[in-house]
């Protein structure tokens, strides 16, 4: 199956440089390579000095790219979910122009391009789908999108569907709203069950998240966080590439910046429990031909496609008679974190960041008798619920 890269960061960090520049090392190792741009601002055409258009296009041997349109998406695949939101909208009494704006529901573009991605990954077409995605807070609000559709598809959808479908006849002539089609709630459970697909092909081992940062503190606070939350959903983060590191012979206008930058290195180093590959600062920008003499330094000699750590972030294991569910939550605290168990969801909240984590039949009949937080591992103890006493003085908020 295909290997999958997601890179992600700061903005204007170069993470769309890099992901080209990874693109055209693994197109010249032979692999056959797709480069997907998520963000909206699309600058991956920049980047490699084309046009490119909604579906693969040819940019190399081997090499193919393409920046997910909305319109043209929406047109392709789910004109009828607009059609009827556009109708649903014009019935509470809104302008058509602005119905039509609103039909396009937010996040569309990012989640388009991750069914491009399961679209691909099916087919088995290329050996190598690389994801530019957008900027880290975008990118972490799209790789929550499967984790909560699937909640929304397994709680509400079935139900509704089968309920509709008994009173749509007697409700439609007394409402002023109109209903959905079965058609429309076919393209919807279709949606919903593709999202499903995707939650489990970006949870697998052949799946991984690159971070790009700079060397500079708010950037490698914002690079933490990120770390953080994608060890939260069950996402790898398999290395960390530090971009534009200021050459040692600056000059000594740069003196300053090169003591911080040194100093931040250093804490990059030692922070980060992953490999991590640094991209000197050019003295040009970094775009048509010369993003093909970046991808021969960017990794050395190593093969970009590499699994370069490869760790679980979430297990389950047995632990004196009792099953214990370990999370790797890095850089978070045991303030920022709090528990609660709902049937058979586990819901984890780390600040804005809440994960819904569907707990196996083994947890699911048990409780959470206690919980501690060392290292920047959360280890959550499940129990019967009168074991729950003897543990309170380890339980998590």
């Amino acid at each position: 199956m295909p290997r999958i890269l997601l890179f992600t960061g700061k903005g204007g960090v170069g993470k769309t440089t890099i992901a080209a520049a990874t693109a055209i090392k693994a197109s010249k190792l032979g692999y056959k390579t797709l480069v997907i741009s998520t963000d909206p601002a699309h600058s991956l055409a920049d980047s490699f000095q084309m046009e490119l258009d909604p579906m693969p296009t040819k940019i190399d041997e081997n090499l193919y790219g393409m920046e997910v349109n909305v319109e043209y998406e929406l047109e392709k695949h789910w004109d009828v979910i607009k059609e009827y939101l556009s109708i649903f909208f014009k019935s509470q009494g809104i302008d058509d122009v602005i119905a039509e704006e609103l039909a396009i529901f937010p996040g569309f573009d990012e989640l388009a391009s991750l069914l491009h991605l399961l679209g691909y990954y099916k087919e088995g077409r290329y050996d190598v789908i690389i994801l530019d995605c957008a900027p880290t807070g975008e990118t972490l609000r799209l790789l929550s999108v499967p984790e909560v559709a699937r909640w929304y598809m397994n709680r509400f959808f079935g139900i509704e569907k089968k309920l509709l479908k008994i009173i749509k006849p007697i409700a439609e002539p007394l409402v002023d709203t109109p209903l959905p089609s079965e058609e429309v709630l076919n393209k919807i459970q279709e949606l919903y069950t593709k999202i499903g697909e995707l939650k489990n092909i970006l949870e697998k081992e052949d799946t991984s998240v690159r971070i790009v940062m700079n060397p500079e503190k708010m950037v490698i606070r914002e690079s933490e966080r990120a770390f953080t939350y994608l060890n939260l959903f069950g996402y790898r983060v398999d290395c960390v590439i530090v971009n534009k590191i200021f050459p040692t012979q600056a000059g000594d206008y740069f003196s300053k910046w090169l003591e911080l930058q040194n100093k931040y290195l250093e804490e990059i180093s030692s922070r980060f429990p992953v490999p991590i590959f640094k991209v000197p600062f050019k003295d040009t920008e970094i775009v048509g031909d010369k993003l093909y003499e970046l991808c021969d330094e960017l990794y050395g000699n190593e093969d970009p496609t590499k699994i370069f750590y490869l760790d679980k972030p979430m297990s389950i294991e047995k632990e004196n008679g009792h099953f214990v569910l370990k999370i790797k939550v890095p850089f978070a605290s045991k303030q920022e974190l709090k528990l609660l168990k709902r049937g058979e969801e586990l819901i984890i909240v780390a600040k804005q960041w809440k994960r819904i984590v569907f707990l196996p039949q083994s947890l699911a009949l048990k409780e959470p008798i206690g919980a501690n937080f060392i290292n920047g591992e959360l280890k959550i103890k499940f129990g019967e619920i009168h074991e729950r006493g003897k543990n309170q003085g380890s339980n998590t908020r």
